[in-house]
């Protein structure tokens, strides 16, 4: 029997009138968590169909049919909101053509789906029940009582580290609509709204992109959060600025940083939330191995099975990550970029671009900041400003951002971007990530300019 619907029954024979799941419309207790997935099972095993293309919009039934597929044997594909209409019908036309699955597969999960034909990522039970149970080990000393979807449900790490591990630990897992939450897609917020939701309905834990841990915060600073009302602040999507990192820590917020990978069905590290070292993302946890080889993250443990449709990858042993990283003395790992994305300057010193970015969104004024550059170009950053109003402060906080870094990555130039990224425009991952290579293509003139751009505002000598 599946060790997750093992641990939800159990919490139904001891608390069946806890809550489960709560939306806006409904309020699910364990017992009829349990209920609403047997009756689903039965329906599920009257059919033929082997494979689910899962988009639900009620997010208590979409958790409901992701239970209930597990348990049925069935594959499971949960659909990005975020997948245009054309992505939407390429996952289709694979269902529908039958295109092969590694054995064992049930659940396939997309990350960002940046062309017309994403890759899915195929994980067995086994897969996401294993990190699972190592995420529980690692935080059993704090209390989760309440946890608040923010990300879509299809994410993978709000659905394994966000619902399941709630779930396993018998928790409520709270089901807002983004316009609940003051959310709007993956690069708008109303602050405000948002302050207001995490206030009524109180959630102690959450998973947070490093935007919505800026905009936390703020409000922590200002008062209008209460810091002590969270027990556990996991950060994921994208990378952490360490000065972020320390605002939060210093404020109270309960942050923990980890690090993770689809293709390991997501957590492979994660600081504990009683010993957070800033600037790691802890000790791999206890289903993860993991090794730096020519200076790249190896893990081994709990590999995907394979990519859809791709038999080459399929059982692979081990996946190097393309990720730079380190351990330091006490075995926790530090993460020192994407190897693909590091630049190399003038003077053959390496810089992490994600590094700088981190930095300069840490910086209220800036929503967005994307950093290009090589040998014959100097460190530009392209920068999206929360509001027209900040544009003049600009120069003065990159020069503030500038005095924390070393000479050589300090940021020359900037472009002041009429235009945010968003999902919309491709320039942003559902996650919140960069589409980077999308975001150089569309403003490689304004990169290597050095002049007045009539798109968009180019300013040099910012040292």
């Amino acid at each position: 029997m599946n060790a997750l619907f093992e641990r939800i029954k159990q919490h139904a024979v001891i608390a069946p009138d806890t809550i489960a799941l709560s939306s806006e419309k409904q309020k699910l207790s364990y017992r009829g968590l349990v209920d609403a997935v047997y009756k689903r099972i039965e329906q599920l095993n009257r059919q033929p169909q082997r494979v689910f293309l899962l988009q639900n919009p009620d997010p208590i039934a979409w958790v409901i049919e992701d239970l209930a597929l597990m348990l049925a044997n069935k594959v499971c594909i949960p659909v990005p909101p975020f997948f245009s209409q054309q992505q939407q019908a390429y996952l289709q036309k694979k269902v529908s053509d039958n295109k092969p699955l590694p054995s064992g597969t049930s659940k396939v999960t997309f990350t960002s789906g940046s062309t017309g034909e994403p890759k899915g990522v195929c994980l067995s039970v086994e897969n996401q029940l294993n990190t699972v149970v190592a995420l529980a080990e690692r935080v059993s000393e704090v209390s989760v009582n309440r946890h608040m979807v923010i990300m879509p449900l299809s994410i993978l790490l709000e659905n394994i580290a966000g619902v399941y591990l709630a779930l396993w630990l018998g928790a409520e897992v709270l089901l807002f609509k983004g316009e609940t939450l003051g959310l709007k897609g993956s690069s708008s917020i109303q602050a405000n709204a948002f302050f207001s939701a995490l206030s009524h309905y109180q959630p102690d834990s959450l998973i947070l992109t490093p935007a919505l841990l800026r905009v936390l915060v703020e409000g922590t600073k200002r008062g209008t959060i209460d810091a002590q009302q969270f027990k556990l602040l996991a950060i994921g999507g994208a990378r952490l600025s360490s000065t972020l990192e320390r605002q939060a820590l210093a404020l109270g917020l309960p942050v923990v940083q980890g690090y993770g990978l689809s293709e390991f069905s997501s957590v492979v590290a994660l600081n504990s939330p009683t010993a957070v070292v800033s600037g790691t993302v802890g000790q791999p946890l206890n289903h993860a191995v993991v090794t730096i080889r020519d200076g790249d993250v190896v893990v081994r443990g709990n590999t995907m099975l394979g990519y859809w449709d791709n038999p080459d990858s399929w059982f692979p042993s081990e996946i190097n990550t393309g990720d730079l990283g380190q351990f330091d003395e006490d075995g926790r790992l530090v993460i020192l970029g994407r190897r693909k994305h590091i630049i190399v300057n003038a003077y053959g010193r390496n810089i992490d671009p994600e590094w700088l970015e981190a930095e300069l969104c840490s910086q209220l004024s800036i929503q967005h900041a994307a950093v290009f550059g090589d040998e014959e170009t100097p460190l530009t950053a392209l920068v999206v400003l929360t509001s027209p109003s900040t544009a003049e402060k600009v120069s003065s906080v990159i020069y503030q951002v500038n005095q924390q870094l070393p000479d050589y990555a300090r940021i020359q130039r900037y472009v002041v971007l009429n235009e945010p990224f968003t999902v919309s425009n491709g320039l942003l991952t559902g996650t919140g990530r960069l589409r980077r290579l999308a975001i150089k293509d569309a403003y490689q003139v304004a990169i290597d300019s050095k002049t007045y751009s009539s798109a968009n505002e180019v300013y040099d000598d910012v040292l």
